[in-house]
């Protein structure tokens, strides 16, 4: 009897603190409703809320922005709900994430830390970083080093990624899954540590793969009761029902471990990012040098931790849609053959000359992004918008996957559909890129779009140019299609699938093999 009664006097306890702490939250909230210029507008539209508790219990834990996209038509394209008062504002189309995100952006570019965040210490990392000097400095060294000019010096290392993806593909087809996330981190860990990864089971590459499931889980909102009910985080691990503070503890150790040990491991003989920063620094003073190499640790980590899941992600869910749609491997694959010929492997010259391999890279990005929710913002004050009171210290998300799947813009959204973004044989302007949504909003956009872009366009080309992906067959002959079912979290990856990978012809296998022809 021992352990039921010390789970239900957990529950209480958890209870009481509940009580104990939103109660004040929501009189403090009603007050500064009450002193704000605002106090007048009444707030968005949205599912009615619960005393006490708000719409807590109205927060699916499982993806949140199908639920959030189905408010969006019955309420509007803006929606705020109370999360025990936490307001948050979902924005469900480009124009409201474009009015707040980016026109407003002085008002809506700051991030809510959670406490589940702070438990697993990751307020170094510049994309959940408050908004601020310390994220100024940090923004400003990404955007020398991860522009679109300064990333076109990394070209050869993309492209022998591009390269060692076919030759894992070539020999063991069937863990096409386990090669692509492999290949993008060792990708990323040569360009920002100089780092050759191991042939498989790479410490690096491991310790960054723990470090982003934790960070999708975390990040989920609504996941954990903590981050709405701060006092729950005094709870001791020990105790039954603690095990956020479990996971945070081992979190904690992966988040610490993927900022300093590639670092410390750095090769300064091998060009990466990490190096090109050292170098712009070698010149200043102690304290200004250590100040440097502290950003610099902090935003290669958070470029190598994010920048290898997110495009292997969008690369995966390309996999997947050449299984279900042959036709659009075929005309990619004519297009191809037209333009690069059969003797070589495609490179970035070719690019402007591939308008269909492009649209199909944009198509890729829309059609099951890998940030459904994006990363929230956080209002710093209040504000108004369309005749509604935004709360200063709101959550504000812009729903990713559903301005994505809006059919007023992108017909028929469920279809994967590249020819969607061309007209009369070039990209259409008047089309939406989805980049524009999909790398996030505003001053907060991911700074590592570039690199996301540059290597999944030359790994698709790459793929396309030498390969056939189709379904696999049952035991009957018949084909067994993949479903495009996508796992829930911040960061989403397609729910594991087979399909059939084999070179194209004997050419083209001479060229996975990278043999002279």
């Amino acid at each position: 009897m021992a352990e039921p009664l010390c789970r239900i006097m957990s529950l209480l306890n958890a209870l009481f603190l509940l009580i104990l702490t939103a109660v004040p939250v929501l009189l403090w909230r009603k007050y500064k409703v009450s002193q704000s210029s605002y106090r007048n507008l009444s707030l968005p539209p949205g599912p009615k809320p619960w005393p006490l508790i708000g719409n807590a219990l109205d927060v699916p834990s499982l993806y949140p922005w199908h639920t959030f996209a189905q408010w969006g038509q019955k309420y509007g394209d803006v929606v705020h709900i109370h999360v025990l008062g936490q307001s948050i504002i979902i924005l469900n189309s480009a124009e409201a994430a474009s009015d707040l995100m980016e026109k407003r952006s002085a008002n809506y570019s700051d991030r809510l830390q959670t406490e589940m965040m702070k438990l697993m210490g990751v307020d170094w990392n510049t994309a959940v970083m408050r908004y601020g000097s310390e994220w100024r400095q940090h923004r400003r060294t990404f955007h020398q080093f991860f522009s679109q000019s300064a990333v076109q010096a990394f070209r050869p290392q993309f492209c022998e990624a591009a390269r060692d993806l076919l030759r894992r593909l070539h020999r063991e087809p069937a863990g096409f899954i386990r090669h692509i996330k492999y290949s993008f981190g060792a990708s990323m860990l040569s360009i920002m540590y100089g780092i050759k990864a191991a042939e498989e089971e790479d410490r690096y590459i491991a310790m960054a793969n723990r470090a982003l499931e934790a960070s999708s889980e975390a990040f989920t909102p609504g996941a954990f009761w903590v981050d709405f009910v701060p006092a729950l985080r005094y709870i001791p691990a020990w105790v039954p029902g603690a095990d956020f503070q479990r996971k945070a503890a081992r979190w904690l150790l992966d988040q610490l471990a993927v900022r300093e040990e590639p670092w410390r491991a750095m090769v300064k003989e091998v060009p990466s990012i990490s190096l090109k920063i050292l170098e712009r620094i070698s010149d200043t003073d102690d304290t200004a040098y250590a100040e440097g190499e502290r950003i610099a640790k902090c935003i290669t980590a958070a470029a190598y931790e994010g920048g290898a899941d997110t495009t292997s992600s969008t690369v995966t869910s390309f996999f997947l849609a050449m299984a279900r749609y042959p036709e659009v491997q075929k005309r990619a694959q004519e297009e191809l053959a037209r333009v690069v010929g059969p003797t070589r492997l495609p490179d970035f010259s070719d690019r402007p000359s591939l308008t269909y391999i492009n649209a199909l890279c944009k198509e890729c990005l829309r059609w099951q992004p890998v940030t459904p929710l994006g990363f929230g913002h956080r209002s710093l004050n209040d504000d108004e918008y369309r005749g509604y009171f935004i709360p200063g210290g709101a959550l504000v998300v812009h729903n990713t996957w559903a301005i994505l799947h809006n059919p007023e813009e992108y017909p028929f959204p469920e279809e994967f559909q590249p020819e969607r973004f061309i007209k009369d044989g070039q990209l259409n302007p008047e089309v939406r890129d989805p980049a524009t949504i999909a790398f996030g909003s505003g001053r907060r956009m991911c700074p590592g779009r570039h690199f996301g872009d540059m290597s999944l366009f030359i790994n698709l080309a790459s793929v396309l140019h030498t390969f056939d992906i189709t379904p696999v067959t049952d035991d009957q002959g018949n084909l067994v299609v993949p479903e495009p079912k996508m796992m829930s979290g911040s960061l989403s990856h397609p729910v594991p699938f087979k399909c059939d990978i084999k070179p194209r012809s004997p050419l083209a296998e001479a060229l996975i093999l990278g043999q002279v022809l």
